[in-house]
């Protein structure tokens, strides 16, 4: 899976999965938007290292993503088909254009004001833009023409994934530990008899123990909370005794990729979907969106994932 060259590129299939799962103020989409519904694009792509030409304008919204210094390029392989990529609706059949964007991506920032530097493992941040060149609806989801779309996820060399997971494991093990023995502590029938309220005194001291792994749980899922965001998913890649099966992850052809920038493959997770809109006077309408504004608002609006495409997999 590791590639000859650092700068080699890689072939992808990007699964966009459009939807709004929590409440948010989402206004700026229109009244209703989301609501339940979703809308998903699949299509397979190439990141290069080929930065090609890049926006005259260097304050665009989509250099500010990127921090102005834009690594390489991704493309949607389109094959024989003149389109990109292809979902249905009440309409039926629709074809979709996405027209190519950049990438680039930032090493991992400490975790302020807790860790003073990054830590072992953590993620680097993944950041590349593309462009719905076709208006797309399915019930309550609908994008305009030219649509900007931002994308974020983590990443991982396969070197900084297994320290991550190193990591991250103590976390765990803490917080379930916490967990479990706050549990035991509060069974009706095999937890603290002193919490039967028999006596006064045993039941106060009692209520002591019990309020101190109170206190502990919440720490440690406090704890959990901060790193979780930025080390590896683990909760389905840990076997019944909580011990980490590295090397299977780390064999998972599903899981990594060729991706420029290093000979390592990369494995990519928690990716998000943010549409840039502007604020009018009037926001209940998508044909204001993307007019020249200095109040643009990037928005949640899904998630995303990638898989490795090798030479068998292509059509």
């Amino acid at each position: 899976m590791s590639s000859e060259s650092p700068w080699s590129p890689g072939e992808w299939k990007i699964t966009l999965d459009f939807g709004i799962e929590e409440a948010s103020d989402n206004s700026l989409l229109g009244d209703g938007w989301g609501d339940g519904g979703r809308l998903v694009l699949s299509f397979e792509a190439v990141a290069s290292a080929d930065v090609g030409k890049q926006p005259e304008d260097a304050n665009a919204v989509e250099m500010r993503w990127l921090g102005g210094k834009p690594t390489g390029t991704i493309e949607c392989i389109n094959g024989e088909e003149e389109y990109c990529t292809s979902y249905i609706n009440t309409d039926g059949q629709q074809h979709v254009q996405i027209s190519p964007g950049r990438w680039r991506i930032e090493p991992p920032l400490p975790l302020l004001p807790t860790y003073a530097t990054a830590l072992p493992g953590q993620a680097s941040t993944l950041r590349f833009y593309l462009r719905l060149l076709t208006a797309i609806e399915r019930n309550a989801i609908s994008f305009p023409e030219d649509q900007l779309l931002l994308l974020q996820s983590n990443a991982f060399r396969a070197s900084a994934y297994e320290e991550g997971i190193q990591t991250i494991r103590p976390f765990q093990y803490a917080k379930e530990r916490s967990q479990r023995e706050l549990e035991e502590q509060l069974n009706h029938e095999t937890g603290d008899r002193r919490l039967d309220g028999s006596d006064l005194l045993e039941t106060l001291g009692g209520y002591k123990d019990a309020a101190e792994l109170v206190i502990e749980r919440d720490e440690r899922r406090r704890m959990w909370k901060e790193i979780e965001n930025v080390l590896p998913k683990v909760d389905s890649s840990v076997d019944a005794d909580r011990r980490v099966v590295v090397a299977t992850l780390l064999e998972d052809e599903e899981r990594w990729g060729v991706f420029p920038g290093d000979t390592e493959p990369m494995t990519i997770e928690r990716g998000i979907i943010l549409a840039v809109a502007a604020k009018p006077s009037n926001q209940n309408f998508f044909s204001s969106w993307m007019q020249d504004s200095a109040a643009e608002e990037p928005i949640v609006v899904g998630k995303w994932t990638a898989t490795p495409i090798f030479d068998e997999d292509l059509n």
